[in-house]
């Protein structure tokens, strides 16, 4: 199937008619009537049977439009990223960064990138640590933001801080939130795991066998966002890092500082030699910044209190 055959079929299979087709792509009946019935002949079977004045798609057509739908997709955002390049003139950044981080620390930092100049473009994706490098070497971002980069050649790392751990209960579970709770005291908690949600929460998970503490899992969330949401469910207790608590926390739970103190480094790294290196440098400062403001002050609870 040639590319317009692909765009008629589409619209007619989407439209269920000829003239619908027509409209949607602003063109004559007889034109879609042409190109769908140049279509079936290139193919050696109907698509549609004409039954009493409306199209109906025949069991072939089902089974193409599935493939079609894929191809017509990558056109369409063939052409929206045709369109986008050829309107960029202050420089375009494509961003991937944590789950937590695009809560709120990178939109603040991006917001500041475009202020004073609205030239400036960017997309920005969510990944985990574990994906990013594949990421960087494809070329699919210029910047990435996570735990634990492989420290390959051609790739620039920057240490952006070491987030902690906070400790996440219904109110006042563990008595004033300006007092820290010791790791030993999650023993036979109902918790709310985190594990395989990073080397955060594996850094929490050693601390937990190093104690030889065992909180009770009554469910595991892959998300610190999710996590939040089942203890404000009366599920149990859990941790969270604190660039979620700050995005996402509500003073009807508890934050408390853990003893000892669970960190891990956060890196930027960026592809060396980068066309875009100028503005991707510009953003890393300013993501800085942002995670210095969001990580909060010394007690969890007024970070997350509006």
């Amino acid at each position: 199937m040639r590319l317009r055959h692909i765009e008629v079929f589409h619209a007619v299979y989407e439209n269920g008619s000829i003239s619908g087709a027509a409209r949607m792509l602003n063109v004559s009946q007889p034109s879609v009537s042409k190109v769908l019935r140049h279509a079936e002949d290139q193919l050696g079977y109907e698509l549609f049977q004409r039954t009493k004045g409306r199209l109906v798609a025949t069991p072939q057509a089902h089974e193409l439009f599935s493939e079609v739908a894929e191809v017509y997709t990558s056109l369409s955002k063939l052409s929206r990223t045709a369109h986008n390049i050829g309107n960029r003139k202050g420089g375009h950044l494509r961003i991937a960064v944590l789950p937590a981080i695009g809560l709120a620390v990178a939109p603040r930092a991006i917001a500041r990138l475009c202020e004073g100049n609205a030239e400036i473009t960017s997309e920005i994706t969510t990944l985990h640590s574990r994906e990013m490098d594949r990421f960087l070497h494809e070329r699919a971002c210029d910047v990435a933001v996570g735990f634990r980069l492989n420290s390959n050649a051609g790739i620039a790392q920057t240490e952006l801080g070491r987030p902690r751990l906070v400790l996440v209960t219904p109110h006042d579970a563990f008595g004033p939130p300006d007092q820290p709770v010791a790791i030993e005291d999650l023993h036979e908690v109902n918790f709310i795991g985190v594990r395989d949600s990073g080397p955060l929460a594996d850094a929490f998970v050693n601390e937990l066998n190093r104690y030889e503490v065992a909180p009770r899992e009554v469910v595991t969330s892959h998300t610190y966002y999710a996590a939040l949401a089942l203890v404000r469910e009366g599920m149990g207790i859990t941790v969270a890092d604190e660039y979620t608590v700050s995005a996402l926390g509500t003073p009807d739970l508890s934050y408390y500082q853990l003893v000892p103190n669970v960190q891990a480094p956060i890196y930027a790294a960026t592809l060396e030699n980068s066309p875009n290196a100028d503005l991707a440098d510009r953003f890393i400062e300013n993501l800085r910044a942002a995670l210095t403001e969001l990580s909060g002050p010394n007690t969890p609870e007024q970070a997350a209190t509006p």
